[in-house]
């Protein structure tokens, strides 16, 4: 009889689920920092561009880049940070650009956008995206953060992944020359794909620099993974 009522419940007991890895909420940083990580490069707009280039057309250039976007542990700066880092005509090529990204987070995970830093040593940082534990003890000290006005901003979501933007006049900072000027950006990310555009003008409102200095912003794909 009681091996009948044991048999009995284990029927009628459910079965316990799993418990399921929960997936990052739509709008939250975790979820947003998503579409910008990865390995990218523009090599299908540079060939374009160098294959369809026209004698008699404005003249503009474009130069080859490969990006690495990368999710990296920096506890003192937030719980989402990306690592920037692009390299100029080839994947091993000479370091372009360095930065940290850091979502902004606010209620039940919630993402306005996210805040560019630079570093004080950047050639320390080269190259060591995958390496574990590389970015930890970063701290606000270690870095060059761009004013409050220049947070880059999660505008109403585009038809695929993400638009982000700098577009307030506050946005003021020092350019490479020592003169201070208006940044502007626009950046569209997907998992597959991500479009960059930055400028300047002076004070006086005066063209600065464009980045790229052509008509369109430069296009990234995603790279297969290696083997």
């Amino acid at each position: 009889m009681i091996a009948l009522l044991l048999a009995a419940l284990a029927f009628t007991e459910p079965e316990t689920a799993p418990e399921a890895q929960a997936e990052p909420i739509y709008g939250s940083a975790a979820y947003r920092a998503s579409f910008l990580t990865g390995r990218f490069s523009n090599t299908q707009q540079y060939e374009a561009w160098q294959r369809d280039a026209q004698p008699d057309a404005p003249a503009y250039e474009l130069d080859l880049y490969y990006a690495t976007h990368a999710r990296v542990e920096a506890p003192e700066l937030g719980e989402h940070v990306i690592y920037v880092e692009w390299r100029s005509g080839a994947a091993d090529g000479p370091v372009s650009r360095q930065r940290l990204w850091v979502f902004r987070e606010g209620e039940e995970g919630w993402s306005l956008g996210f805040d560019i830093l630079e570093f004080r040593d950047p050639e320390t940082f080269a190259g060591r995206a995958d390496e574990e534990g590389a970015f930890a003890s970063l701290t606000a000290e270690d870095l060059i953060g761009y004013p409050e006005a220049c947070v880059v901003a999660t505008q109403s979501p585009a038809h695929a992944g993400y638009y982000f933007t700098i577009e307030s006049d506050d946005c003021i900072v020092t350019a490479e020359s020592g003169e201070e000027v208006r940044m502007g950006a626009s950046l569209r990310g997907d998992h597959h794909f991500f479009t960059y555009r930055e400028w300047a003008n002076t004070l006086e409102h005066q063209p600065a620099y464009r980045f790229p200095d052509a008509p369109y912003p430069y296009s990234f794909r995603l790279l297969p993974d290696e083997d």
